[in-house]
């Protein structure tokens, strides 16, 4: 059995690690396959990195895609290690389409996440949700009772939506977000600052999400837009990706000249 306390005590993950424990210790007994819940592929990938010294266990991480932004993590022993085209073939995951007349009223990716979760679906049942013009929303959600949600009529504010559960293979998949360079000029070091810039949002909607806890910094959440950053620090949006901050540099103007690395 693994020591989950020997593991847990320096994680900034807590919970997402002792899920993955969890599961390292029914793999390990039962000789199976296990799945986590989603969570952001890059917690998904930080976590592992407290792993790696586990030689008994392989593990996996896939959202349905190769450049999803949320993933679950496989789990098995070494001894008992698929192969990865079994692993993407028999994801346990399916196709939802949420399709509605949004061109009046336009919807975002948080949006659909949140008329999911309020009829029913948890949030580590939810991976990516990605939308389509202005026609509603695809995305991937846990291939476990979610047939409840299949033919259905619900409202997105005022507009009527229809759920359909399709295969993954259905999914007009988003093209994924590459790695992007950005340097920008800041009156301050300011969380809400960088991230607004990072995440190109206005700082009045980057604080709202902030106050809100849809922000991580170093992977704890922070509530206050005040913090000053560092080089090195990692922030991560729901829905938004990554920012690194590769540079900070002080100006003669006394402004802050940053170089950020978006993921």
């Amino acid at each position: 059995m693994i020591d989950l306390k020997e593991i847990l005590i320096n994680s900034n993950y807590k919970k997402e690690t002792e899920e993955l424990i969890n599961i390292a210790n029914l793999a390990h007994k039962h000789w199976e396959i296990y799945w986590t819940g989603f969570n952001s592929t890059y917690i998904c990938e930080e976590i592992l990195k407290d792993f790696e010294n586990l030689n008994d266990f392989r593990f996996f991480v896939y959202g349905g895609f190769s450049s999803s932004q949320r993933s679950r993590i496989a789990c098995f022993r070494r001894d008992n290690m698929p192969e990865e085209d079994a692993l993407k073939s028999n994801f346990p995951a399916r196709g939802i389409k949420i399709n509605g007349n949004f061109l009046f009223d336009n919807a975002t990716q948080d949006d659909f996440g949140a008329l999911l979760i309020e009829h029913g679906a948890n949030k580590k049942d939810l991976g990516d949700i990605w939308t389509i013009g202005d026609r509603g929303a695809q995305g991937i959600i846990d291939n476990l009772n979610v047939d409840y949600l299949n033919e259905k009529f619900f409202y997105l504010r005022d507009v009527k939506v229809k759920i359909n559960i399709v295969g993954l293979d259905e999914l007009q998949i988003p093209t994924g977000r590459s790695k992007k360079l950005i340097n920008t000029v800041e009156a301050s070091t300011r969380l809400d600052a960088i991230a607004s810039a990072g995440f190109s949002l206005s700082r009045t909607k980057i604080t709202e999400r902030i106050e809100n806890g849809m922000l991580r910094l170093n992977g704890s959440k922070v509530n206050k837009p005040t913090i000053n950053l560092k080089i090195g620090d990692k922030l991560q949006l729901e829905n938004k990706g990554f920012i690194e901050i590769l540079n900070l540099e002080i100006t003669k103007r006394e402004r802050w000249k940053v170089k950020l690395l978006r993921k």
